[in-house]
């Protein structure tokens, strides 16, 4: 009995020493998370994206760019963009970086 007792105070006091901690301020400027710094903005023309800025992107924006070349005349891609964001996204780690995406979904610059 005496053992479990110890045993719940050493649990609670830890729990309070834990829960204490969060409350605290951390002193600094904030920085960017780890992969995060210097990512390429994405053009003002989305159809005109390169797989370097494409590949930095996240899905939500991916989705914007497919859908602009999809406006831009390419029926194939407006007709489904949702499946073209990930081919985009393979291909683009085949070809050059610069490549822009619009044209490596059409198969130019593939190596």
């Amino acid at each position: 009995m005496a053992i479990r007792r110890v045993g719940t105070a050493v649990l609670i006091a830890a729990v309070v020493v834990t829960g204490a901690g969060c409350a605290t301020p951390i002193p600094g400027t904030p920085v960017a998370a780890p992969g995060q710094a210097g990512k390429p903005l994405p053009p003002a023309d989305l159809a005109s994206t390169t797989c370097r800025q494409y590949l930095a992107m996240d899905e939500a924006t991916r989705g914007e760019v497919i859908k602009a070349i999809g406006e831009k005349g390419n029926t194939l891609i407006a007709m489904n963009p949702e499946i073209w964001v990930g081919v985009a996204g393979a291909l683009c780690t085949f070809v050059d970086p610069s490549a822009p995406v619009r044209d490596i979904l059409v198969g130019q610059g593939l190596r």
